[in-house]
């Protein structure tokens, strides 16, 4: 979603090949990411969400593939997030808080440290961190404890978000706050990445069979689902359960096939919404505010056309702005 088109592919040159299946692997996860946001609340995240939850994952494992210590340069790709982070965050404080134009400055600065100015916002403290981390991931990745690096993600997800759960019991605000933009819980994603491109790792099972461990893990991830759904938990459809990071793990692993196929593949759709996607993660909620003050909308437009209508305005929006900035659209995210 924010490594540019003609980056590396880890310790190798991008064919072009190779950097369209990356974009058009983008652009498949935006639509993920959307489609995620307007799913219906209940059982519709029970069924839905376990075929949706690839979506962040799939954005740092391509992040990660882009990654190499080699040709680190952690100020250049945190200036080029934190920039467009700081006027969306903006926009977001401004449109959701007309009641109270006086509260804004306030609300805005703390927005900016706690990543809540919406919900997508805790993907660029994420981002960072493992930017950050890349020269401890390389070591890691070289190590004979190479593989503890994947025990990170699942036991984050069962102390800080499981474990709080079964007990029936929340952390206070500000712990609160520390673990929604944690990178743990994602580590996996970025770490396969990481360890797949730069040579570090290989991946031996055929297709076939990552497909069958795909279904299978998505059949376990709509039980867990299922299960947090019975605690009433309203997010049972989270991307932070251990069923859902299994179902990624399998389906970025399938995402590195396609990406190293020799076979061209292309769709202009999905092309055009990898190369916006950055734009659309960051657009596609204010979209969907502001569709709500539609007279019917949300009564006779329902999923999944809301989060097809979602995605067609802001691609449209992040065009236009795109045409109308120029050398300047990196403010927006373009």
């Amino acid at each position: 979603m924010i490594a540019e088109r003609g980056a590396d592919f880890g310790y190798m040159k991008l064919t072009k090949t190779q950097s369209t299946h990356i974009q058009l692997l983008r652009g498949l996860a935006i639509a993920a990411v959307v489609l995620i946001h307007n799913t219906p609340s209940g059982m519709a995240q029970v069924a839905i969400r376990p075929f949706l939850n690839f979506s962040v994952g799939m954005f740092l494992f391509l992040s990660g593939m882009l990654s190499c210590k080699d040709t680190w340069n952690p100020k250049k790709r945190i200036i080029k997030v934190l920039i467009p982070y700081g006027v969306w965050t903006l926009i977001y404080v401004c449109a959701y808080n007309t009641q109270s134009i006086s509260s804004i400055p306030v609300r805005y600065i703390k927005s900016l440290i706690v990543a809540d100015g919406a919900a997508i916002m805790y993907y660029i403290f994420v981002y960072c961190q493992f930017t950050i981390l890349i020269p401890i991931i390389d070591r890691l990745a070289k190590s004979k404890y190479k593989y503890v690096g994947f025990v990170i993600a699942p036991v984050e997800i069962l102390v800080m978000r499981s474990l709080p759960l079964i007990m029936g019991y929340q952390y206070n605000a500000y712990l609160q706050i520390v673990v929604n933009v944690s990178c743990l819980g994602w580590f996996t994603y970025f770490y396969l990445g990481y360890l797949l491109a730069n040579g570090h790792l290989t991946v031996k099972c055929r297709n076939t069979t990552l497909t069958i461990c795909l279904a299978l893990s998505i059949l376990l991830q709509i039980g867990e689902s299922y299960w947090y759904y019975s605690l009433g938990t309203a997010n049972c459809g989270s991307q932070m359960k251990i069923t859902a990071v299994l179902t990624g793990v399998f389906c970025v692993l399938l995402a590195y096939r396609f990406i190293c196929s020799a076979k061209a593949y292309t769709c202009k759709i999905l092309l055009m919404l990898g190369d916006y996607a950055f734009g659309i993660y960051f657009s596609h909620l204010l979209i969907m505010f502001v569709l709500r003050f539609i007279p019917y909308y949300e009564k006779y437009v329902i999923y999944p056309v809301n989060a097809a209508v979602a995605i067609a305005i802001s691609l449209s929006l992040c065009v236009l702005m795109k045409k109308a900035l120029k050398k300047h659209s990196w403010f927006m995210g373009l």
